[in-house]
């Protein structure tokens, strides 16, 4: 019998290397972004991450590169939507309850295994040594000073062991995977490249999430201004909204000096900063203001429209304050609670002074990241209530141990930016800044999602700085 042309395709589309090269083209990040959205608009979002969570595992199994994760790792949580949110607004047992407790189980131990089971086939153990791994034994005495959290305190809880043990999940074990999973024919050039074109994706999903919430939700608006209570997806709160959007500039301001469509990168970088003003985080405010004008002065001195960007900081700059001037009544009101809060503390001194005294109970390994005790008001449940600020949060959760280990990996990790600098170290780096210091105010690094753009940003640093080093 002859065969068709829907046979060929068939026979194509069940063979694993039609799927491998599937998972590696550019489209697969992007149908993976469309149903991230798609659920978290639909509430839908249970059900369809069983395509997702279908697709990252079977990529996992039969792909040799760690590349077709990153869009699931850097997404996955934005699937969640209001309706389901497992703490501020609507605190829905949903995802954990009935029939969903058991599949949530298997699909979190899916997931797991599937990491796993790459770590396993790649032999990426064979490379966990000093000279293959780069901040090998930082990384395992900070991994360890996580795990001692809150050890011979009188508030010591198991949760302390989970929820370290899931931090040193995204710092340490994430790290590696990424570092060593990428195949040996990608160069850094088209890593970089890749999560240019990744971070554009994240913009849009969460933009899009923000415009679906200015829209949907009645009383987000109040005469006229936005109200910052109301600022709130499935997935996090403002300054977690404000935060993932304000990392991404620096990684787009790169496309937007680099990329062949420069001018989209320019347009969502700009877009981000835009929706970061509007997630009124103050703190995010404070960090996307100055990494999109330090992009922007660094687009016109370098990369390949240097002309091009000198004339749209121009033109810009007296666009924004024609606008400015005359629309400046009507956008006090609309950040209104930015004018009214100002450079107030919200409480954090009194937070860190607590930190100060907490860290004294249990010097040596802290008190535990749940020995934190404060009335001040939390939006999840399930994570510790924290100090906002990463070094009073080391000293009072993990004590001096936890301070020094975490202040010998990051050093580790700043020498590689300023060793043989370029570009795309710089700008990555930019970005690994917003997040640092944001976390200076708040609680970032320990936030389990947040810290996995940063570990990926990281990761292809590296990966550019051991090419440069056997390029010399």
């Amino acid at each position: 019998m002859k065969k068709t042309e829907t046979d060929f395709f068939l026979s194509g589309f069940l063979t694993l290397d039609f799927w491998r090269k599937f998972f590696m083209e550019t489209e697969y990040p992007a149908i993976v972004a469309v149903l991230v959205l798609f659920g978290n608009l639909t509430s839908l979002d249970y059900y369809v991450n069983f395509i997702i969570t279908g697709l990252f595992v079977f990529a996992r199994l039969i792909s040799d590169s760690i590349r077709p994760a990153i869009i699931t790792l850097c997404t996955y949580i934005y699937q969640i939507s209001i309706p389901h949110a497992p703490g501020y607004p609507t605190y829905s047992d949903f995802l954990f309850s009935e029939w969903r407790r058991p599949v949530s189980v298997i699909i979190i131990f899916a997931v797991f295994f599937a990491f796993l089971a790459f770590f396993i086939r790649k032999k990426i153990y064979k490379s966990l040594t000093k000279e293959k791994t780069p901040f090998f034994f930082p990384l395992i005495v900070f991994s360890v000073s996580l795990m001692m959290n809150g050890a011979f305190s009188g508030n010591w809880t198991y949760k302390n062991l989970i929820f370290a043990f899931l931090n040193t999940l995204v710092y340490f074990f994430l790290f590696i995977v990424l570092y060593h999973g990428f195949s040996e024919k990608e160069k850094s050039k088209e890593l970089v490249e890749y999560f240019c074109y990744i971070s554009l994706l994240i913009s849009a999903v969460i933009i899009c999430e923000m415009l679906h919430l200015f829209i949907g939700v009645e009383d987000i608006f109040s005469d006229g201004q936005i109200v910052k209570d109301k600022v709130a997806l499935g997935w996090g709160i403002w300054n977690i909204i404000g935060t993932s959007l304000a990392v991404l500039i620096p990684v787009l301001f790169y496309g937007a000096m680099t990329a062949k469509r420069h001018y989209v990168y320019f347009v969502f970088a700009t877009l981000s900063y835009a929706f970061c003003v509007l997630s009124m985080s103050r703190n995010a405010l404070v960090f996307s203001t100055l990494a999109y004008f330090s992009c922007i002065l660094i687009a016109c001195f370098f990369g390949n429209h240097k002309k091009l960007y000198r004339i749209i900081t121009l033109v810009g700059a007296a666009i924004f304050l024609i606008f400015a001037l005359i629309f400046l009544g009507k956008i006090k009101v609309l950040l209104s609670d930015y004018f009214e809060r100002g450079f107030s503390d919200n409480g954090r001194y009194e937070l860190w002074r607590l930190a100060i005294e907490t860290f004294k109970e249990s010097p040596v390994f802290g008190n535990g990241f749940y020995g934190f005790f404060t009335d001040a008001v939390f939006e999840y449940s399930a994570f510790p209530r924290m100090a906002h600020n990463t070094v009073f949060q080391l000293l009072s959760a993990m004590g001096i141990l936890g301070l020094l280990s975490y202040a010998w990996y990051r050093i580790e990790t700043a020498s590689v930016f300023f060793s043989r600098p370029s570009l795309n170290k710089t700008m990555l780096g930019m970005s690994i800044l917003v997040f640092l210091f944001g976390s200076l105010l708040d609680n970032f690094v320990f936030n389990i999602h947040p810290p996995i753009y940063y570990t990926v940003a990281l990761a292809i640093v590296c990966r550019t700085h051991l090419e440069e080093n056997n390029k010399s």
